[in-house]
């Protein structure tokens, strides 16, 4: 590997810096990783990527103020909790000295986070990863000057509420020994609490305010937002100081199982009946006993492949009510005792019953073609251990009381809120999942709770979703959605354009909403038959760049065009049935429209992926409009815009024979495009300028459905 990396595309902010790649801290993150079981591919893939978002970040070489917000992107359950320790690993090999780790809103995910990011570290002893809970007292500015000073890097992860960061910003940051230093604020499930809820009030949430005070004392840092569930963020005012001004999307590792392996068919789903009792009420239903005994039968097969001592577990995940998983955990706890009664004597006939559901859920498997499966018998009596020794847990507000799920090979959890977000369950393999809300679901919420993404394959013939219908149709539908966003923010990079310039444009059913209306808000989105260029051009050298794309179309397009006339009038030129991207590459991609204009190219990259998706090319006709010379139409352009300049039917009255039928419709044809291209002239100032109003049949407007767009 290359000991330096420059970044061979666009910065979205216009610079970036040679990232060091051989340094301790991340040849020390490297080791951990590889032996972790990554394979030497992915962790190269992983560096690369961490050395990509630092160079955005500022040069901690350099002097100059700089304050930078970014966004790291992955997917639900893919590892990004590596990547941003990877970023930290760089960060300190490249002369930063203090990361600030916003490690999640409740207390067990900023456990989790320092005991991770401690064990990264572990080869080093020269990382010191301190949260504001334990080792309050020993965040002061002037104890951690002193340890940089002996040498010591400081990660300092704290709880994400006001509290806890306006402690970090007041005892920490308060002298310029720290404030004038670059440092790294990594924002770990970046679109959680901390972007402002209250912004439709005019007001400002308190963690949002108290992130606020920390970005603003410290003189050179990078804001660094961490998510798979980036829809808040990307949808919040480009003003904000959360608003991304670069983005990295971090494509998951070799063996990655997320939303288009679980959710691309019905393999690993298992609808629950709508006509059956909930779980919530009163019995238990078939479609959880089936789950249940599935899980058990897996851990089995699990075991038989030689996993023995791999932990397997299931979850169960039945609302957000504590109350719901009181009652559910009971209800569970019971019936796994009635099992483990039943299992007690296989030839008792009380084992009967027990032995014909396993044998069916069983069967589920050998239905599904699972590779190498033992016979029932010979899974039988691993069966029978299995139930009578995994651990069944309430999960809600806190984690497993005194981590007791690591006793245990085997373990059921229960819960809400908790397994909606941050935590990871090892060997989760069967999940059921009634929990829906009652109307519109947000995308982010709703993907969040996926916990049955992430590195499977070992496992993945065993792996089964239960949930009610309205969850695995919103699952579907997510799958498409998420790829749609992953694009524009790739197609965004890839072209050069501003991080903040980008098009929020997406996909989206009807059926959900992007994400909470309290910090981002949407509107629906549709293309229109004529989208028409409003703005004038009177730029002189704009002008002229314009007006040499569109006569090299005709130069090279001339043996094609014809011409048409309508009574006395100027003739039209034509160049029938070009095809879009040549259109779009040749002269879209090309022209030079006003800063402002609302047809412009963020519209057309966003009609080009769609039709790119939806595996549709039209045709695209070209007309030069009245085109003669010395015929322009003339307007009296009114604060740079230009007034109605479509021409209408000729004559006018209704009663005589048409000439003309009219701009808008002499030339539509229902299954191709239409590019017109009108000669205005400013009357004021006698400017001329190419202006364009470009066509999209109604067939074709059919098919572009569903989109959404950041409301202004």
């Amino acid at each position: 590997m290359s000991n330096n990396i420059e970044m061979d595309y666009y910065n979205q902010e216009g610079e970036t810096w040679a990232v060091s790649l051989d340094g301790r801290y991340m040849s020390a993150v490297q080791s951990y990783l590889e032996a972790d079981g990554i394979p030497e591919g992915g962790v190269a893939k992983i560096v690369e990527n961490a050395a990509r978002t630092l160079s955005y970040c500022p040069n901690p070489k350099k002097d100059e103020e700089c304050q930078k917000t970014g966004i790291v992107i992955g997917k639900v359950q893919s590892g990004k909790t590596s990547n941003f320790i990877s970023i930290t690993a760089l960060a300190f090999d490249n002369g930063y000295n203090v990361v600030v780790v916003l490690g999640g809103t409740k207390k067990p995910l900023v456990k989790q986070n320092r005991e991770r990011i401690k064990e990264y570290f572990e080869a080093t002893k020269e990382v010191l990863v301190l949260d504001t809970t334990d080792f309050r007292d020993e965040l002061t500015s002037k104890k951690i000057q002193r340890f940089i000073k002996n040498g010591k890097k400081v990660v300092i992860v704290a709880l994400k509420n006001q509290t806890q960061i306006n402690y970090v910003a007041d005892n920490v940051f308060n002298d310029t020994g720290l404030t004038e230093k670059a440092t790294l604020i990594i924002d770990d499930e970046g679109d959680e609490a901390s972007l402002n809820g209250l912004v439709k009030k005019g007001k400002k949430s308190s963690t949002y305010l108290a992130i606020e005070t920390l970005k603003s004392k410290l003189k050179r840092h990078c804001f660094l937002s961490i998510t798979a569930t980036p829809q808040a963020n990307l949808l919040i005012d480009t003003l904000d100081i959360l608003s991304p001004e670069f983005g990295v999307l971090v494509d998951p590792g070799y063996g990655y199982c997320g939303l288009d392996v679980f959710h691309s068919g019905n393999r690993y789903t298992e609808k629950i009946p709508d006509s059956e009792t909930s779980l919530l009420d009163d019995g238990i239903p078939n479609s959880f006993i089936n789950a249940l005994s599935m899980y058990f039968v897996a851990c089995a097969v699990h075991r038989s492949r030689g996993f023995y001592g791999d932990k397997m577990s299931m979850l169960i995940h039945p609302s957000q009510l504590r109350a719901d998983h009181e009652k559910v955990h009971k209800k569970v706890s019971r019936l796994v005792d009635d099992w483990i009664a039943k299992s007690d004597n296989k030839n008792d006939i009380a084992y009967d019953s027990l032995k014909r559901i396993l044998v069916s859920a069983y069967s589920e498997y050998a239905k599904a073609g699972v590779e190498g499966l033992l016979p029932f018998e010979s899974l039988e009596d691993d069966i029978i251990q299995v139930i009578g020794s995994c651990g069944i847990h309430k999960i809600n507000g806190d984690s497993v009381q005194n981590n007791a799920d690591e006793i245990y090979d085997y373990n059921i959890y229960v819960g809400g809120t908790m397994l909606g977000r941050g935590l990871t369950l090892k060997g989760l393999a069967i999940t059921y999942i009634i929990r829906t809300s009652k109307g519109v679901s947000n995308v982010d919420t709703v993907q969040q709770r996926a916990r049955w993404f992430g590195y499977k394959t070992k496992y993945l013939d065993l792996c089964k979703i239960f949930a009610v219908g309205k969850i695995i149709k919103e699952f579907r539908e997510i799958r498409d959605h998420e790829e749609d966003l992953w694009e524009t923010v790739r197609q965004t990079n890839c072209q050069g354009t501003k991080f903040k310039d980008m098009a929020r444009i997406f996909t989206l059913s009807d059926d959900l909403k992007m994400t909470r209306g309290t910090v981002a808000r949407t509107e629906g989105y549709s293309f229109k038959p004529w989208n028409k260029q409003r703005l004038f051009q009177d730029d002189a050298d704009l002008i002229n760049s314009n007006k040499t794309i569109l006569q090299n179309i005709r130069t090279a397009l001339g043996a094609n065009a014809t011409t048409k006339r309508f009574g006395e009038g100027a003739p039209y030129t034509i160049i029938s049935g070009v095809s879009f991207d040549y259109v779009k590459t040749e002269i879209l991609d090309k022209f030079s429209f006003v800063s402002g204009e609302k047809f412009n190219q963020d519209v057309i990259d966003k009609l080009a992926v769609i039709l790119r998706r939806k595996e549709l090319n039209p045709k695209v006709d070209l007309i030069w409009m009245r085109d003669e010379d010395g015929q322009y139409s003339n307007h009296e352009i009114d604060c740079g815009h230009i007034p109605n300049y479509s021409v209408g039917r000729r004559p006018q009255d209704t009663k005589k024979p048409v000439v003309y039928k009219g701009d808008d419709y002499e030339f539509v044809k229902n299954d191709t495009m239409q590019l017109q291209i009108h000669n205005i002239r400013d009357t004021v100032t006698g400017i001329d300028s190419p202006t364009l109003a470009f066509y999209i049949p109604k067939n074709v407007i059919e098919k572009l459905t569903n989109l959404v767009i950041q409301a202004e």
